[in-house]
């Protein structure tokens, strides 16, 4: 068994402009020390949105949740996506955080860009590239090597948040992961026509 160092403290918060939100976040271990923290976002907004974006997250929880490696699952997402006849019909934040290390992987495919808040800044990371489902070619979902072990904060975004600056609206970024996703979704909602949903996650190290 692995010795996991660190325990993570994840929330969110979504508000959708029908009655169901195209957004899906879905927070879960994996094998060996891992955890995974996923934001699905159905393109579009009711019933069909929700349908796409929940059945994406489903899909990947299952895969991740026995084992499989992230970028497979991904890829096997993409394939799935391709059969059905659904391309871009989802994008994908995919959070793989190692609790030995405090390190993380950051996997977006047509999502969003992120943000780390340290030491009372904000940092836009990654950039948004097509959604799968688009082609067959491996390595499309881009990844990026983070490090939550300072008491970093990691916020996923999906985009019916308005504007690339919106995390300054939100005041300091040392609040606790639930407050924090709350002020960043009331300061980025804003007029958009999309759903919108904000996921925090942080690390603490055990014991203390």
């Amino acid at each position: 068994r692995v010795r996991t160092n660190y325990r993570i403290h994840c929330a969110a918060r979504s508000r959708g402009r029908e009655t169901v939100s195209g957004d899906r976040c879905v927070a879960f271990p994996g094998s060996g020390g891992r955890y995974y923290v996923a934001l699905c976002d159905g393109m579009g907004t009711g019933v069909g949105a929700a349908r796409d974006g929940d059945s994406a997250a489903v899909f990947l929880r299952r895969m991740l949740s026995v084992g499989f490696p992230a970028g497979h699952a991904l890829q096997s997402l993409n394939s799935l996506l391709i059969l059905r006849g659904s391309p871009g019909a989802v994008t994908v934040d995919l959070a793989e955080v190692d609790l030995a290390t405090g390190t993380a992987v950051l996997y977006k495919w047509g999502a969003a860009p992120s943000w780390i808040a340290r030491g009372g800044t904000w940092e836009k990371i990654g950039t948004a590239g097509p959604p799968p489902g688009l082609g067959l070619n491996r390595g499309l979902e881009r990844a990026g090597k983070l490090n939550l072990s300072r008491g970093e904060a990691l916020i996923l975004a999906s985009d019916g948040l308005d504007g690339e600056d919106f995390p300054g609206n939100a005041g300091s970024p040392d609040k606790a992961a639930g407050e924090l996703a709350a002020h960043l979704l009331e300061a980025g909602a804003g007029k958009s026509a999309d759903d919108a949903t904000v996921a925090v996650v942080r690390l603490h190290r055990r014991g203390c």
